[in-house]
């Protein structure tokens, strides 16, 4: 339709062009602040909307990550060694201590 090559071509297109001015000038311009702000806020909302979406899908598509177990005889001086001075080292005196 754009750059028609006929006369009926370019009528048809100055007809339209004026249509959808008319249709844009007179339908698509909201009548007071009320209504340019239900449109503000049905924007926002379509945007947190999309994000959302696109976030969970994105965090569904992710790999786990991969959990990798040590031996507490590796941590060092840790939770490994405290372990095992409670171990070597009884609360309560023995009863050979008690005789002497």
């Amino acid at each position: 339709m754009f750059f028609a090559d006929t006369k009926t071509g370019h009528l048809l297109h100055i007809l339209g062009t004026a249509l959808a001015g008319q249709v844009l000038t007179q339908e698509l311009a909201p009548a007071n602040p009320h209504i340019i702000e239900m449109y503000g806020h049905l924007v926002i909302q379509v945007i947190v909307a999309a994000v959302t979406i696109w976030a969970t899908i994105r965090k569904a598509m992710q790999r786990p990550e991969a959990v990798v177990k040590l031996p507490a005889s590796g941590l060092g001086s840790g939770v490994g060694d405290s372990m095992g001075a409670a171990a070597s080292s009884p609360a309560e005196p023995s009863a050979e201590a008690g005789k002497g």
